[in-house]
């Protein structure tokens, strides 16, 4: 059986969620609610949708991974020049007796 692999991973922490893609741009934050209006809505349109990515000039492959039993999301960018990751996470906040 073939593993199926997504374009975006997703972060969140009960309260928002961002997919986040393999070339590094956050394509779909609601920010600071879910029920919020989005940040980046390049998911929707990728013209007025916004962007947010960390990108090297020319080339590039890119692989993307969650730390094994986590919800932290690694990105991982690598060129003819180098090789660097990225770790994308959503903390959760402790407020009114809870996390």
């Amino acid at each position: 059986m073939d593993r199926h692999t997504y374009q975006t991973g997703i972060i969140g922490n009960c309260a928002f969620l961002a997919h986040i893609n393999k070339n590094t741009n956050v394509d779909w934050l609601c920010w600071p609610r879910f029920d919020s209006s989005f940040v980046f809505g390049g998911i929707l349109d990728q013209e007025n949708g916004g962007e947010f990515s960390i990108l090297p000039e020319g080339e590039y492959n890119s692989d993307q991974y969650y730390l094994e039993n986590t919800n932290i999301l690694v990105t991982e960018i690598s060129n003819e020049e180098g090789k660097y990751k990225i770790t994308d996470f959503a903390p959760r906040f402790y407020q009114y007796e809870r996390y």
